[in-house]
């Protein structure tokens, strides 16, 4: 019996290589893909801010970096949870090994889906 796990995910530079292959790839894995964009979309934007005021700056202006345990309580859900999707969440930020969360990305992101 095969135990089915999750998909691996193709690398962005893979896919923009390679566009024939986006044909071929499970509609599963899209998600995390568009997840990925999202976040180096915002990254990108504000480092190009950050540059335009002649300064470098840790995070974007007004934003605070959250914790997994204040990530957890402010979307009240488990550590776990976040551990699980963290890289299908457009505000997740990761630095090396430390995972963080964008406070203005999860505002936005609630409420996205309070107007479902």
């Amino acid at each position: 019996m095969r135990v089915k796990g999750p998909l691996p995910v193709p690398r962005l530079e893979d896919l923009i290589a390679n566009p024939a292959a986006l044909s071929e790839l499970p509609a599963e894995v899209i998600p995390a893909l568009r997840g990925e964009l999202a976040r180096l979309d915002t990254l990108l934007l504000t480092q190009l801010l950050a540059s335009a005021n002649g300064q470098e700056q840790e995070e974007p202006q007004g934003d605070h970096l959250l914790t997994i345990e204040e990530a957890a309580t402010k979307l009240r859900s488990s550590k776990d949870w976040l551990y699980r999707h963290a890289a299908t969440l457009p505000f997740t930020i990761r630095r090396g090994r430390s995972l963080r969360f964008s406070d203005q990305g999860i505002e936005k992101w609630i409420a996205q889906r309070a107007g479902r």
